[in-house]
């Protein structure tokens, strides 16, 4: 019970420094092999087996994690083991290393409880893994773990294991947002000696929420969303002086290279969406800023909508009615 006590207060510790975190299940199919796990006198015929699993745990940030899970190993016999089951629940913390945006590097280092034929063992757990993102919220990963030392009074045996896995990651998505606020502002200038109009300043500003402007986790518009720009056209096609800035936002969900990748894809896709409205691509300035510069606690899923967001303003430029 030592090697689960110290992993589980582990556990413990992990948890009572987070505030944010953000669950996700999975399930696993693999193939599993055992070592040392016979000796002489004893028929030891079967030392693999198809083998399945199914775990969860909590994303505390995009380093680490904290998982558990239940893995049947399948069928063996060994020694003290006649053509019997074994299964282990694990818990381990999980650390995490982004290759890119898609790939990423992992290892786990915990314990076990196993039940191997009619015995009851603890085990430290090791493991390594690569993880894919195919889809929002969603990764296959490729794993293999190793149970160190399951004893059953006869041999001190080993398991060995890999697997092909798929996990879904709850929270952080799109919510239902209000559409997104226009405001415009304008001011007089102090008169010239002699201007044949008055001269005035004029600047606009708008907040295209993500989830009203963009598909799930893409930088594609929605057909609707064209709608909200109509207001910024009709400007800009009236005061050919007046340029726009386009900046695009995330929350902190995912990998940070990712979130800065997607912030210019939105930002560019309505730039390129005003350029085919007529919109010449010099009046505009392009910039993706990532997770920086929140409007919103990242703590909570509305606070995390709000922060998915791309900000469209036209700076004070003069002009006469």
């Amino acid at each position: 019970m030592k090697k689960l006590a110290m992993v589980v207060s582990t556990s413990f510790v992990i948890l009572s420094g987070t505030a944010n975190a953000l669950p996700y299940v999975g399930a696993k199919l693999g193939y599993s092999w055992l070592n040392d796990e016979c000796t002489t006198g004893y028929t030891c015929d079967d030392d693999n087996s198809a083998s399945l699993g199914i775990f969860g745990g909590y994303e505390l940030n995009k380093y680490l994690a904290l998982e558990a899970g239940y893995d049947y190993l399948g069928k063996f016999t060994g020694a003290g083991l006649p053509d019997d089951s074994v299964y282990a629940f694990t818990l381990a913390p999980k650390v995490n290393y982004a290759l890119n945006d898609a790939v990423s590097l992992y290892g786990k280092l915990g314990g076990a409880y196993v039940h191997y034929g009619n015995k009851n063992d603890e085990s430290f757990l090791g493991a390594l893994g690569v993880e894919f993102n195919v889809i929002d919220r969603g990764s296959v990963r490729v794993e293999y773990q190793k149970l160190t030392d399951i004893n059953n009074d006869i041999v001190r045996a080993s398991a060995n294991t890999a697997y092909v896995g798929f996990s879904y990651r709850f929270g952080g998505n799109e919510g239902q947002q209000p559409a997104a606020v226009v405001q415009e502002k304008v001011k007089e200038k102090p008169a010239q000696e002699v201007p044949a109009k008055p001269v005035q300043m004029k600047t606009f500003k708008t907040t295209l929420l993500s989830n009203n402007t963009f598909e799930s986790n893409s930088s594609q518009l929605k057909p609707e969303s064209l709608g909200q720009l109509n207001e910024l056209v009709s400007l800009l096609n009236k005061y050919p002086q007046a340029k726009a800035d386009i900046i695009g936002y995330t929350d902190s969900s995912g990998a940070e290279r990712y979130n800065q990748i997607l912030s210019e894809k939105r930002a560019q896709a309505v730039a390129t969406a005003l350029t085919e409205r007529g919109i010449n691509a010099s009046r505009l300035t392009v910039i993706g800023k990532g997770e920086s510069d929140p409007v919103a606690s990242n703590a909570t899923p509305e606070g995390r909508a709000k922060n998915r967001r791309v900000e469209i303003s036209v700076p004070e430029f003069e002009y006469q009615e």
